[in-house]
């Protein structure tokens, strides 16, 4: 069987996320759609697509279809409308055709800025079932995963595309000139805002690029579940409010209702806005506009939307209200289904028209959801054997490695050969994102009864604790974190210890995982680890002679910086209580990892192991015949991690073997010489996983 790569099951899933696209119009409902819709990528007018748009497009709304429309009226309301910013051209076009004709029967001429984005279809389409995994830890693995593949930079990107949209040279900039050179001329038309989601985000550029364009104002903005950061709505929207901004009101749901809300069917358990906090903003729990806590809990904002009764200078409007007045009233109980409720475009229409409007009727069809969600079930199948081999030797010059991709390769020959499907990723497809998410595709798809294995062959570093979590009281020492070096670490993309117990926190109960690590780590000495640094140098000039080299890098600036931007400051969850993985390592904390003659040290003596151990012998037993191949060469020795049954455990075997026994004697306990965590208690299981945590310098980015 040869190993699978990632680069197949990227190409896989971007193949599925092309033909799903589509916004399935027909080409006479495309044509009547035309004239209200500017369609931007990167915060210019889009050429591709079912819509393109350019300047004589939107020349042409300005001087030939909105004077038209508004020939037989007098002072013809604009709406100008921004859903979010994740989803498909194709969804934008399909929620601008479901409210066009409806707007227009009201008397208003809607402007629809469509965005051409599709990461929540990409995202949600990729993501595996998570089986086994359940409610708020279900929707942790999913929020991992959303950042490990790129939410944050794609809702950054998205972000900056908003905001180059309405500078100078972008796409709205140029109808924001128009609308006030039309305006100019047509004194009696109101222009109105809406924005859904992340068109929050766009009006927070282009309203105030619009007054600066000699709009002389906006009647209304109203905000429809805004996933806009507090701060940012406070510098560039809340000064317009009572100036440039005539009036303003937010939809949005009530804090249990957006608990209650579901994201891609099944697949996460709150709403949107939950997730974009979670995932998508660079600091963890940034405050969210449209979420009903971040506004009760900023003095700032409570005072704004009167939320004590106090004089407010906007209004807010909590979905589920569905009496009081007819501008009040929202009944919406999800965060895409607001531009589908009626109740709550009734409402933005009366304050738009200043009348009854038209009944709404446009509700979205069970054949266009918000994204496409996940299979809600899977074929029963039998226990699987999964692992991920990853190596790296294509490091910068003067760090490269010579042994590490050969053995992925041997480490995935092994296993092979007792039954693992192997997944390699090997030089420049191990890149951060890629190693989380093979990890996660580990855990995600397992289940009681399955046997995983994680082996990683590089380069180890260290980089300064920014959490807090290594800190111990009474001891003011400067921390530290271990970590693992892929790809692409120089950017700042390392895989660090704290972050590895919150996926395999994930790990269904009765799931088998053990990792195989050779690299330099330091496990429970984390302030030992700039001292380690003289270690591996002098040991590394010792051992050229010998044509060994040392699986360690000593950080430079450079990493350590773009690794702190990265990071921000994390929040400190504290230590996990109760590890349930095992990890061989290839020396220890005060040791050097070395690759000798095209192999690592480690993995020449413990891959050749994994076949006649498998299925027959204990991780104790295990260990104890990898320690007797350094016998003769003790610069390196290594040792185990895990909890304290693991040693006694079948070598590679499902939980619910039974342990090997020899002559119908009782299973084999922990070897004595085998070094293992040993944990008694709550305090010591606590410290077990910690130390664990910090032995594997693994896998998570937040």
């Amino acid at each position: 069987m040869e190993p699978r790569t990632m680069e197949s099951t990227t190409a896989e899933s971007a193949a599925s996320v092309a033909a799903a696209r589509g916004s399935g119009l027909s080409a006479e409902q495309l044509a009547l759609l035309k004239p209200h819709v500017v369609n931007l990528s990167r915060g210019m007018f889009s050429s591709g697509g079912e819509i393109s748009t350019t300047a004589a497009d939107v020349d042409a709304i300005f001087e030939q279809h909105l004077p038209a429309f508004a020939a037989a009226r007098t002072g013809v309301p604009i709406v100008i409308y921004a859903h979010g910013g994740l989803v498909s051209e194709s969804s934008g076009l399909r929620s601008a055709h479901r409210q066009r004709e409806w707007w227009t029967a009201n008397g208003v001429y809607p402007i629809f800025f469509v965005w051409e984005t599709g990461f929540l279809d990409a995202l949600f389409g990729a993501l595996p079932g998570a089986r086994g995994v359940v409610g708020d830890l279900k929707d942790r693995a999913v929020e991992l995963t959303a950042r490990a593949a790129g939410g944050e930079r794609i809702w950054g990107e998205m972000k900056r595309f908003a905001e180059v949209a309405s500078a100078a040279g972008g796409g709205a900039l140029y109808v924001a000139q128009a609308l006030g050179k039309y305006v100019a001329a047509n004194p009696k038309t109101t222009v109105h805002a809406v924005g859904h989601s992340a068109g929050s985000i766009f009006h927070s550029y282009f309203v105030p690029a619009a007054l600066r364009a000699g709009l002389p104002e906006f009647t209304s903005l109203n905000l429809l579940a805004p996933a806009v950061r507090t701060d940012t709505f406070k510098a560039r929207l809340v000064p317009e409010v009572g100036k440039g901004i005539k009036s303003l009101a937010m939809f949005t749901m009530k804090q249990q209702t957006e608990l209650d809300d579901t994201v891609g069917g099944v697949l996460y358990g709150k709403s949107l806005l939950y997730l974009v906090r979670a995932s998508f903003e660079k600091e963890e729990f940034t405050p969210i506009l449209g979420l009903q806590e971040c506004v009760n809990t900023d003095p700032e904002l409570r005072k704004f939307f009167g939320v004590e009764g106090d004089k407010a200078k906007a209004e807010v409007i909590w979905s589920v209200t569905g009496s009081g007045p007819e501008t009040h009233r929202s009944t919406a109980t999800s965060h895409g289904g607001f531009d589908d409720d009626a109740a709550t475009m009734e409402s933005v229409a009366r304050r738009v028209t200043g009348k009854k409007p038209k009944p709404f009727g446009a509700a979205r069809t069970l054949d266009e959801p918000l994204v496409n969600a996940a299979p809600t079930a899977e074929l029963a199948r039998g226990n699987a054997r999964r692992a991920l081999c990853i190596g790296i030797n294509a490091y910068p010059p003067g760090s490269e490695l010579f042994g590490c991709v050969a053995d992925a390769q041997a480490w995935g020959s092994q296993l092979e050969s007792v039954g693992f499907e192997v997944t390699t990723l090997l030089d420049a497809q191990a890149t951060r994102v890629n190693i989380l998410q093979g990890i996660f595709d580990l855990v995600s798809h397992s289940a009681a009864g399955d046997v995983l294995v994680v082996q990683y062959a590089g380069h180890g570093t260290y980089v300064d604790d920014l959490d807090g979590d290594e800190k111990e009281e009474g001891n003011a020492q400067k921390l530290h974190d271990e970590a693992l070096c892929p790809v692409d670490f120089q950017d700042g993309n390392l895989i660090i210890d704290d972050d590895l117990g919150e996926i395999f926190d994930l790990l269904p109960e009765g799931v088998n995982l053990t990792a195989f690590f050779d690299s330099c780590h330091s496990g429970d000495g984390t302030r030992l680890l700039p001292s380690l640094s003289l270690t591996v140098a002098d040991g590394a000039e010792r051992a050229a002679d010998h044509g060994r080299r040392a699986r360690f890098l000593v950080p430079d600036e450079t990493t350590t910086a773009n690794f702190r931007l990265r990071r921000g400051t994390p929040v400190n969850g504290g230590p996990r209580a109760n590890a349930r993985e095992l990890l061989f390592s290839a020396c220890r904390p005060d040791e050097v990892a070395y690759e000798t003659g095209g192999h690592g040290d480690f993995t020449v003596a413990a891959s050749l192991l994994v076949a006649p151990s498998a299925l027959k012998v204990t991780n104790g037993d295990f260990l104890t015949k990898v320690l007797e191949s350094f016998s003769h060469q003790p610069r390196q020795n290594p040792y185990s991690y895990g909890p304290a049954a693991a040693s006694a455990r079948t070598f590679l075997a499902p939980l619910t073997a039974p342990a090997p026994t020899l002559d119908g004697q009782r299973p084999v306990e922990a070897a004595t010489s085998a070094p293992t965590v040993a944990a008694e208690d709550a305090a010591a299981r606590a410290r077990a996983a910690a130390s664990f945590l910090r032995a594997t310098a693994d896998f998570i980015d937040r």
